[in-house]
């Protein structure tokens, strides 16, 4: 049965609301942007945004959620499911980041954090929590596994982990702040970076060992 007009569009507002959000965070910054221009740009009073956000801190903290909290719990189920190599594994999931590092609303999901932290430490925990260590310990797992499968050599998972994944964000928010440019091109950038990944970390130091 389809749904009357009214009940999709009730349905359909938390993701209006969070888009405009994230857009206004992003282009005018978080502190400078109120809930009454987020419930304009969405087309909704402020009281409609108080339905399902009890405040500026928790309408960004959902977007986080929207964005990277379900691609975080994808990549956790594939680490606990996979039987294949580790190389193998590697591969599928920076494919995957190659599919999402265009998105333009996780560019600028992180261009907020990394500009909003220093005044907003409760939104800088948050993502750090979340989003950051989660996907940190992720690459961590994911080393880890192949250095016991001796795939790769041994070394710090955690620190490595470290090496693979803050080139991926620094480039993403070049991507944001200088837009599209030959220099930052995030297809050039991924291949060569899986590359010296895959060099870095193969256990006999050949090319895709």
């Amino acid at each position: 049965m389809t749904q009357p007009k009214r009940q999709r569009r009730k349905e359909a507002r938390p993701a209006e609301i969070m888009a405009a959000g994230l857009k206004l965070f992003s282009g005018r910054g978080f502190a400078a942007t109120r809930l009454e221009d987020v419930a304009e740009a969405a087309g909704v009073s402020k009281a409609t945004i108080y339905l399902y956000f009890d405040s500026k801190a928790e309408l960004f903290k959902a977007i986080v959620r929207d964005i990277a909290g379900a691609r975080i719990g994808a990549v956790e189920g594939l680490i606990d499911g996979f039987e294949g190599s580790t190389v193998e594994l590697l591969t599928g999931l920076f494919h995957n980041i190659g599919n999402i590092s265009g998105v333009t609303d996780i560019r600028a999901m992180i261009k907020v954090v990394l500009s909003e932290a220093g005044n907003f430490p409760d939104i800088a925990a948050f993502y750090r929590d979340e989003v950051a260590f989660r996907g940190l310990k992720n690459m961590a797992r994911i080393i880890e596994r192949g250095i016991k499968r001796g795939e790769f050599h041994p070394c710090d998972p955690a620190a490595t982990a470290q090496s693979v994944i803050f080139p991926i964000i620094m480039n993403a928010l070049a991507q944001e702040i200088f837009g599209p440019m030959p220099e930052t091109n995030p297809e050039r950038f991924l291949a060569s970076h899986f590359e010296f990944v895959l060099r870095g970390l193969a256990a006999d130091k050949g090319p895709h060992a």
